[in-house]
């Protein structure tokens, strides 16, 4: 993956899933089961980015706290509501771009198959363009797959690349 694209799917990653942790969660929020998720994201139908992530409750909940402390400092606009067992959430954003500060407006619905899958389609708009882009559609879905691999910790995701960064270290390091 280029490292355009790679800008673009962590810029839409953050509009998908950002959004909708920026604000205080709804109590009726689906929970993930815990264990090992094979979570594949693709952008603007490029080929799909598989990372496999070691879960555990409570760090479920901290990728919420750290997704919220992230999207709270750029976005001025997030609304989040529970339909069943779809998550909708809108917002609106400004990041920091390689060209200077882009606005991002973001639609995504989350659903949820149980705790053990979900499926994301997203809608991000660009203004100005960012990296020639103006709008993008991302699509992303999770999936349990069984326990987590000896030797692997919570918050331990594997990336497409093989390599292993720990979530709840990156948030203490924040």
């Amino acid at each position: 993956m280029s490292a355009r694209r790679r800008l673009l799917l962590a810029v839409a990653l953050v509009g998908v899933t950002g959004a909708t942790l920026a604000q205080d969660l709804p109590a009726n929020l689906p929970k993930r089961k815990p264990g090992l998720w094979e979570m594949q994201t693709s952008a603007m139908g490029g080929r799909p980015q598989v990372m496999k992530l070691c879960l555990d409750a409570n760090t479920d909940q901290d990728m919420y706290k750290m997704g919220a402390q992230m999207s709270g400092q750029m976005c001025s606009k997030f609304n989040i509501s529970v339909q069943g067992t779809t998550v909708v959430s809108d917002a609106v954003c400004r990041i920091d771009g390689p060209n200077g500060t882009v606005n991002m407006s973001s639609h995504s619905e989350t659903r949820f198959d149980g705790d053990t899958a979900y499926h994301t389609e997203g809608h991000m708009k660009y203004d100005p363009a960012m990296m020639g882009q103006s709008e993008m559609a991302m699509t992303s879905s999770g999936r349990w797959v069984g326990e987590c691999p000896a030797g692997q910790h919570p918050g331990d995701m594997v990336m497409p690349d093989g390599s292993v960064m720990n979530i709840k270290e990156m948030q203490q390091q924040h």
